[in-house]
């Protein structure tokens, strides 16, 4: 019965300092959300690559040109998306618009609402990227195009707008 006993102090005694660290980072990371509730949304790290394998990792173009043939895939990191705490739980809701413009600022095609991203959980949400690719095909005759991406808050009504300029070739 002592060694139980023993056994169960030294479990409590060890996970002291654990569950403080815990607390600390959790605090951390709700002044974040803070200071990014009350930053303006944007986009980071919009990028034209060949390759998206995940969060932070991809391989960007040499050049903004992509092969008649080729697909278009643009890695961002939405930035300042706005966090809601409600009842212990955390929600993030965003959906983006996508286009395809001429090189003069004429659309060509647009996809409202192509992403849509909601999700709630127990613990914050700190890093988040996303996607957009489109099949060329040989849809696109040789020549200068722009990409425009529309990022579109739910939870606080913010918008932001990034448009690229590409080469098909």
């Amino acid at each position: 019965m002592k060694r139980i006993i023993g056994f169960i102090i030294a479990v409590l005694v060890l996970a002291g300092p654990a569950a403080s660290q815990s607390d600390e980072v959790l605090k951390l990371k709700e002044r974040i959300i803070d200071i990014q509730n009350r930053s303006e949304l944007g986009f980071r790290d919009f990028t034209l690559c060949s390759k998206i394998l995940s969060f932070s990792s991809y391989v960007p173009l040499d050049k903004n040109v992509v092969s008649k043939s080729g697909q278009l895939l643009v890695y961002y990191e939405p930035l300042n998306v706005f966090t809601s705490k409600k009842q212990g739980l955390y929600e993030v809701w965003y959906s983006q618009d996508m286009a395809l413009l001429k090189a003069s600022g004429e659309t060509l095609q647009e996809w409202p609402d192509i992403l849509e991203f909601h999700y709630t959980t127990k613990t914050p949400v700190m890093d988040l990227y996303a996607q957009n690719s489109l099949d060329l095909s040989g849809q696109l005759a040789p020549g200068a195009y722009k990409f425009k991406a529309v990022l579109k808050d739910k939870l606080s009504g913010k918008t932001a707008t990034r448009v690229v300029d590409f080469e098909v070739r």
